[in-house]
């Protein structure tokens, strides 16, 4: 099995022109491997690709830190105002917060 695809091997294994393969690079599809000589595209990402159908569009390193930061900061704000809501509930119900 290949652990990365050049551009004209992964145009063949997907029956498409080279310039597709560009194409989706270009739209964030797919990206190619840094550090490496010529363009080469990892065999993990494509096989996800292939699993999850042509609609896909995985994240990069930085997308994932970022959403995770961001579902990070929706939890703690949802907890926020479960606290507050509790303190209201408490409150229109004669307690004491």
């Amino acid at each position: 099995m290949e652990a990365v695809y050049t551009t004209k091997e992964l145009a063949k294994r997907w029956k498409c022109h080279e310039n597709t393969i560009k194409v989706m690079e270009d739209q964030g599809k797919i990206h190619r491997l840094p550090d490496l000589p010529g363009v080469r595209y990892g065999a993990e990402e494509i096989q996800q690709l292939e699993c999850l159908g042509s609609e896909a569009q995985p994240f990069t390193a930085w997308e994932r830190k970022k959403l995770e930061a961001r579902i990070h900061e929706l939890e703690r704000m949802v907890k926020d105002y479960q606290a507050k809501m509790t303190k209201i509930t408490l409150i229109s119900q004669g307690g004491t917060p």
